[in-house]
């Protein structure tokens, strides 16, 4: 059994050429650090606390780090910059939305075969029509329709195993570079699931 990240499989999508294989043969095994995590905190707060509160904590990790602070390379810091004006485009997006959240940052992995797929909701807020989980990314690969369906498919999957059948109302995949704001039904969730086995298949190899 192969256990696949959701980090890697959205770069299988996006790279139909890609297995984990080749991927760790290409970083020769150095994975350089990334603000992906404060990130993910940083909603996390925004919808547990508040706003004001999500953005003074994410200021002050890249503030208080030597590797994203002051004392980082340009790269470095330009990085930590991007995350926190995206934080921002977050917010302003969330504007006016009356939902509550009813759950943070869920992870889960889900069986497909003899293999597993890590999946992520940074959030899952209650809808009219149910549970609706969101997935935000934060990076520049452009977020096509038919990527958004691949990329909620096992979202939908993980969070109707979780909280029962026909509990889902919908998935948002959110590209805050865009931004891009996707919905995907469960019904396209569904048919996608086939595409999503064969790449975590594929990735394993």
């Amino acid at each position: 059994m192969t256990r696949v990240t959701f980090g890697m499989y959205r770069k299988g999508v996006r790279e139909p050429g890609t297995t984990m294989s080749s991927a760790a043969a290409a970083n020769a095994g150095f994975q350089p650090p990334t603000p992906t995590p404060i990130a993910q905190s940083a909603i996390v707060r925004h919808h547990r606390e508040s706003p004001a509160a999500a953005r003074a904590q994410l200021h002050r990790s890249f503030r208080n780090s030597d590797y994203w602070g002051p004392n980082g390379t340009p790269q470095t810091r330009g990085w930590a910059r991007v995350i926190r004006e995206l934080y921002d485009v977050y917010d302003g997006l969330t504007q006016g939305d009356p939902r509550i959240a009813f759950a943070y940052g869920v992870e889960r992995d889900i069986p497909l075969g003899v293999d597993v797929l890590g999946v992520r909701a940074d959030v899952v807020l209650l809808d009219a029509a149910g549970y609706v989980p969101r997935l935000v990314l934060w990076d520049k690969n452009d977020l096509t329709y038919g990527r958004a369906i691949e990329y909620g498919a096992p979202v939908w999957r993980a969070m109707e195993d979780e909280l029962g059948d026909g509990r889902v109302a919908a998935v948002e995949v959110w590209a805050l570079r865009g931004p891009t704001q996707i919905t995907v039904t469960p019904a396209q969730a569904n048919v996608a699931m086939g595409q999503v086995a064969r790449t975590v298949h594929r990735l394993a190899q």
